[in-house]
């Protein structure tokens, strides 16, 4: 059971406390440069649809009689670029942050009577979150990609569902773009789209039934 605050600390947890603001501050930097790095690549690999989209046939790769129009390529960079930059961003330095901020709030939990002036992360905590609960078209179409409960619950975006509004958009629509682009044209096989193979397929096969019972 922790002991009461003693007066005489006060320099000692002032000084703890602003250690753990340079730690959130640090870890708060590197997720900011995250995001402008993946707004830097993915504005790179989209300016390549502009390039295949004039010309997509004279890039196409032939792979044992299958054609790749290139445009898959890219989709499938615009997803894989998404989904790693989501987990280094959400996963992996937003938890260290979190952490920092849960050890800042320790802090000013038990010396804040004493040091008012160490309430930072608290009312940046009461400030962070938009409150767009009267929006129920946005927030309906935000909760395809946010599953953050809190949201669900209050219609208010916290730090994990700003990252997952930011991320998980492009995510999706890259993700669904590839399949629908490898069904309907983007791998092709003697002139035919997939889709098109499998009718084919399934036309013969239908034939092939007639013609027995037929027979």
């Amino acid at each position: 059971m922790s002991t009461a605050p003693k007066i005489e600390n006060a320099a000692l947890a002032m000084d703890a406390w602003k250690k753990v603001v340079q730690t959130q501050e640090h870890f708060n930097e590197i997720c900011m440069k995250v995001r402008t790095l993946y707004a830097t690549v993915l504005a790179a690999i989209l300016s390549l649809y502009g390039v295949f989209l004039k010309d997509s046939k004279d890039h196409e790769l032939e792979i044992l009689g299958f054609y790749f129009d290139p445009l898959l390529f890219v989709t499938l960079a615009v997803f894989v670029t998404t989904t790693l930059f989501y987990f280094v961003d959400k996963d992996w330095y937003h938890r260290l942050l979190m952490g920092a901020v849960a050890q800042g709030t320790v802090i000013e939990e038990r010396w804040g009577n004493i040091l008012p002036e160490i309430t930072l992360g608290s009312k940046i905590s009461q400030h962070s979150p938009v409150d767009i609960s009267d929006k129920l078209a946005l927030v309906g179409f935000l909760k395809l990609f946010v599953n953050d409960e809190r949201f669900k619950k209050t219609g208010k975006l916290h730090s994990v569902a700003k990252i997952q509004v930011f991320y998980k958009p492009i995510q999706c629509l890259s993700f669904w773009f590839f399949v629908i682009l490898c069904i309907f044209g983007g791998i092709q096989y003697e002139g035919r789209s997939l889709a098109g193979c499998l009718y084919q397929w399934s036309t013969s096969q239908q034939l092939s039934i007639s013609a027995n019972r037929g027979a």
